[in-house]
């Protein structure tokens, strides 16, 4: 092995792919340090991700401790880091208030809301796109969809912010200390909101958790659980998925140009820039089981990280133009940007409309979409992507 890497570097933050070509090549089992691996091709991870007998999201399981992140176990329960049979009851719950035919209808309105984040850019002609709409539309949508209290949502905004540092694999004290104090407040809140929707419900999503009672509905407890889940996982992965559709499009004004001409186009470019640009880049397992792959073996209790980023870049599952933006790709959905199995993102389906509302909509609305400067980039390992993308519409 000659290739070095440091997911921290920003070079490979700016564009990770060179180096993660190399390790699928060389080193599609990589060990980063003693019990963590590094997965990079689409089949292992597409076969981990559906093993549900070998590989676990639930840490207590494994030799390194019930912790996560240095968070406690009892500060994140959640279906993220559980396995069947809490995750399949908790799912099932969630599912009900939150079905397919419940995010569909909420179509038109996500449509209003693009169009009134885009007169605005429009008026500008210069903006951010991060701050102008990425950052805005999901949190506005997941809100709305659950029924927060409009005046309460910049707190909550806050608290979200802080929480969801838990998905990133390293963080310090301070940071660990703050999802703690974050969810401690935030779910005091939400108890008191969801006593105050189950006397006072509405057509949303709290509403709907928190109506119905027995052995198979949430207790309280796991109400508040699933709307903390919703409102903290649901708006930023999604936040990435936009921004990095927007600074793809003014990259590849040719791609730009394949979109604002078909209109049928809009669902598989929204499918192609999700697999060209994971929202979330990484997923790890806990491994339950020794296991070898590529010759190399994994021992029970190690964990692996798998590089939904360099999966999606696999020539093997998508031949010569892997590392191309085609908006015309034949089923760019085969992606693991969703990940795959039982632990499939709940959000999915959100991320897909408001994705397929945004970009060609930005495509056909500003014909001369162009970068004014550098994107300017985060330094995270799961949630890798651009914190400023500077927009000219003129």
């Amino acid at each position: 092995m000659t290739v070095s890497y440091n997911p921290l570097d920003p070079e490979f933050v700016a564009n990770p792919y060179p180096v993660l070509k190399e390790l699928r090549e060389s080193a599609p089992a990589y060990q980063i340090m003693d019990g963590l691996w590094l997965l990079t091709r689409h089949h292992d991870i597409d076969e981990v991700l559906r093993d549900r007998e070998g590989f676990t999201v639930d840490h207590r399981k494994l030799s390194a401790g019930p912790a996560q992140n240095g968070v406690p176990y009892e500060s994140i329960a959640n279906i993220l880091f559980r396995d069947p049979p809490e995750h399949t009851r908790w799912r099932r719950q969630m599912a009900r208030a939150l079905t397919p035919a419940h995010i569909e209808a909420f179509r038109p309105r996500a449509a209003g809301l693009v169009d009134e984040l885009l007169d605005a850019i429009g008026e500008k002609g210069e903006t951010e796109f991060i701050e102008a709409f990425a950052g805005s539309l999901p949190f506005l949508a997941i809100s709305e969809l659950l029924g927060t209290p409009v005046a309460d949502r910049p707190q909550l905004h806050a608290w979200t912010s802080d929480i969801v540092n838990i998905t990133e694999p390293i963080a310090s004290p301070e940071v660990s200390a703050a999802i703690v104090r974050s969810s401690d407040e935030m779910r005091a809140y939400l108890t008191d909101l969801c006593a105050h929707k189950r006397t006072h419900p509405a057509d949303d999503v709290i509403s709907r958790l928190v109506a119905a009672d027995g052995d198979d509905h949430p207790t309280p407890e796991e109400a508040v659980e699933h709307v903390l889940l919703l409102q903290v996982a649901a708006p930023e992965p999604t936040t990435n998925h936009l921004a990095f559709g927007a600074l793809e499009l003014a990259r590849h004004p040719d791609q730009a140009r394949v979109l604002r001409d078909d209109p049928s186009l809009d669902n598989d470019a929204t499918e192609e820039l999700l697999r060209y640009e994971a929202p979330l880049q990484i997923a790890v397992r806990g491994v339950l089981r020794d296991t070898e792959l590529h010759g190399e073996k994994i021992q029970a209790g190690a964990a692996v990280v798998m590089s939904i980023a360099a999966a999606n870049h696999d020539a093997e599952r998508w031949g010569d133009t892997a590392d191309d933006l085609d908006l015309r790709r034949n089923r760019p959905q085969d992606h693991l940007s969703f990940a795959r199995g039982i632990h499939t993102c709940f959000g999915a389906a959100l991320a897909r409309l408001l994705g397929q509302e945004t970009f060609g909509r930005l495509a056909r609305r500003f014909p001369d979409l162009t970068l004014t400067a550098d994107p300017q980039w985060n330094i995270l390992l799961n949630r890798r992507g651009p914190t400023q993308v500077p927009i000219s519409v003129r």
